[in-house]
C-alpha cells in the first residue's frame, strides 16, 4: 500500500461510531416513516368517521324539522359525552380530552341541524347521504 492511499484512510475524520450513529439514525427514520404512514391511514378513517356522523346528524335534522322536534337534546348530549368520557377511561385516554373532542363534535352537528331545520324549504342544500 502507498503512503498516499494510506494517508487517504487517515483523511477521514469519521469513526465506526459515526457511522453506527447513522445508521441508527437511517434506521429511526425509516421506522418513523411506517409509523406515519399508519397514523395516515388511520387519519383517514377517522376523517371518514366523522363525515359519516354528521350525515347521520343531517338526516336526524331532518326528522326533527319533519316532526317538529327541538334540535337541541340535552339528554342525548349528556349521554354521548358520558360515553366518551367511559370509553376514554376504559381505554388508557384522556376522558377530558374525549369529552372536548366530542363537544366539539357535537357543536358542529347542532349548527348543521340548525341550518337544516331553521331553513325556509323543504331542501336545505344538505344531502346527509352520499
Amino acid at each position: 500500500m502507498s503512503q498516499g492511499s494510506d494517508q487517504c484512510l487517515h483523511d477521514d475524520p469519521r469513526t465506526a461510531a459515526d457511522s453506527d450513529s447513522d445508521a441508527r439514525s437511517a434506521v429511526g427514520e425509516q421506522k418513523l416513516a411506517e409509523l406515519r404512514r399508519e397514523l395516515d391511514g388511520i387519519d383517514e378513517v377517522l376523517r371518514a368517521a366523522v363525515r359519516d356522523r354528521i350525515d347521520v346528524c343531517v338526516r336526524v335534522a331532518h326528522v326533527k324539522r319533519e316532526f317538529g322536534i327541538p334540535m337541541m337534546q340535552p339528554g342525548r348530549v349528556g349521554v354521548v359525552t358520558e360515553r366518551a368520557r367511559e370509553f376514554a377511561s376504559a381505554n388508557g385516554l384522556s376522558p377530558d380530552f374525549l369529552e372536548e373532542l366530542y363537544k366539539s363534535m357535537i357543536a358542529e352537528a347542532c349548527r348543521v341541524e340548525d341550518l337544516i331545520i331553521d331553513s325556509p324549504g323543504p331542501e336545505s342544500g344538505f344531502e346527509g347521504e352520499r
